[in-house]
């Protein structure tokens, strides 16, 4: 990687003899910070009673790497990893085998990042990097076409002649998702911010696509399994574009795919090449904290609200034709997800038949209006519902990707389609989630509608719910009209 660095620093300083010292730079910020989170991890793990000798370090993205291909459903596989940086590097492209483990293939620097370029735009739309790039997705649908496009490309393109990042540290590109670049902002100006955002969506998936096409482009149509991982990898937008590249036949997207997930990736550098194969099944991601029933009861109790107790048996029906009715439910059940989505442990569900569901759910929960609310439904009803989908497709199980909606799911499930005509949904495997895929199943057949609006049960800016307190809390402000805990239902 240092060598690359160093390549790409000349020719930036080549292309604008002032980029060297943003270079120079970025390498002192990311020593820095990477050097003090080092520290802090030392030092807590050895309150925690652990030698410094008995903790080991693996590269950023060959951890990243490793948790997009060791659980995915592949035996072989091309891997994909990008984001902002990550020990020098912000994309990374490996051959990945279950007998023989990663190989790289190629990479790009942190001073040529997609993650740094759509972080940058997220700021200057008045977002916040590191936090709000799904707001940028979500507002792309609502843009189109405009010189805003050909302005982003200044700072940041593809490089058709190397497959790589077209990236000119200037007054239009800067590798620090904060930086606020003089030019860039000022010829962005008279623009929207959803053509911005459309241009920035665009500039992405052409990026990423095109690096990935000009190392897998010749391969026959429909041979190469993709896995991703990396925050770049959390925008399914992009996911689609990747999917229907002519190579790709199936797409694996790593359900905790940025920072957070890397703490596995580590573990696996360290386990598996002892066990003699690089694969570690995860079928599914509730790996979190359960609650029984008496903490539910004590919340409840807390919070002086009333409750009934149900035969476990009888909940799914009872969500459903709440459902049904219309309202909106607190889903609070077994241990929670691991990873950025709610797929049925600590969700917030509501019927997606209703259009004016997402205005009245932005105002309980104090959302952005323009962003999509996602569906869930049964894997029995999902070819009915998205244009492309296969049962094969793993990571639709976790909403890591999005799909064109059917006309017929358009009319029946309006509030779960986004401006663009897509979805991102949850398709949900009975085996994975009984209870909820019953659910789903039983409001299917009281209603017709082939899917209801799965969303994380938090209100803007604040952490999805973890405990009964934390959910109890929600049923008085009204964010929610009724509560499911396990068995026990409160709000009826």
């Amino acid at each position: 990687t240092v060598p690359r660095l160093e390549q790409d620093a000349r020719r930036q300083a080549r292309i604008n003899p002032g980029a060297r010292a943003v270079c120079e730079q970025r390498a002192a910020v990311s020593a820095s910070r990477d050097a003090a989170r080092k520290a802090d991890l030392l030092q807590g793990m050895e309150r925690l009673g652990f030698a410094p000798g008995q903790i080991l370090f693996f590269d950023h993205h060959f951890a990243h790497a490793l948790t997009a291909f060791c659980c995915s459903p592949f035996d072989s596989a091309v891997v994909l990893c990008a984001d902002g940086r990550g020990d020098g590097r912000s994309v990374t492209l490996w051959d990945a085998r279950a007998d023989s483990g990663l190989r790289l293939i190629d990479l790009c620097t942190e001073l040529d990042s997609p993650g740094a370029f759509y972080g940058m735009v997220t700021a200057l739309l008045g977002f916040t990097p590191m936090r709000h790039e799904g707001k940028v997705t979500g507002m792309a649908a609502l843009g189109g076409p405009s010189p805003a496009y050909e302005i982003l490309k200044k700072g940041f393109c593809p490089d058709p002649a190397t497959g790589g990042m077209a990236a000119r540290i200037g007054d239009y590109y800067s590798p620090f998702m904060t930086a606020r670049p003089p030019g860039l902002a000022r010829e962005l100006e008279p623009f929207s911010r959803e053509d911005i955002a459309w241009a920035a969506q665009r500039i992405l998936e052409e990026t990423l696509c095109g690096f990935l096409m000009r190392r897998i482009g010749d391969r026959p149509k429909e041979s190469v399994d993709l896995c991703l991982a990396g925050g770049c990898a959390a925008n399914v937008k992009l996911n689609m574009e990747l999917l229907n590249l002519r190579p790709v036949r199936n797409v694996y997207v790593f359900p905790h795919m940025g920072d957070g997930g890397n703490a596995l990736g580590g573990a696996l550098a360290a386990a598996l090449p002892r066990n003699g194969s690089y694969k570690c099944e995860l079928p599914h991601v509730y790996l979190g904290t359960e609650y029984g029933a008496a903490a539910a009861r004590a919340a409840l109790d807390g919070h002086k609200l009333e409750y009934r107790e149900l035969p476990p048996e009888q909940i799914p029906e009872v969500a459903a034709r709440q459902l049904a009715a219309g309202r909106v439910l607190g889903w609070f059940q077994g241990r929670m997800e691991y990873g950025p989505r709610a797929l049925g442990a600590r969700s917030i569900l509501a019927p997606a038949s209703d259009p004016s569901m997402p205005a009245e759910l932005n105002r309980r929960l104090r959302r952005s209006d323009f962003m999509p609310f996602a569906p869930a439904t049964t894997e029995e009803l999902a070819p009915l519902c998205f244009k492309g989908w296969r049962p094969d497709h793993a990571a639709a199980r976790f909403m890591t990707l999005c799909y064109p909606c059917t006309d017929a799911f358009k009319r029946a499930c309006p509030a779960a389609v986004h401006a663009d005509g897509t979805a991102r949904p949850q398709i949900v495997p009975r085996a994975l989630n009984p209870a909820f895929h019953e659910t789903l199943r039983l409001y299917h057949q009281f209603t017709g509608a082939p899917a209801i609006i799965n969303t994380s049960f938090n209100r803007h800016e604040e952490p999805i719910v973890e405990s009964p307190d934390q959910a109890a809390r929600a049923l008085k402000p009204g964010w929610i009209d009724i509560l499911l805990i396990g068995n026990i239902v409160s709000g009826l």
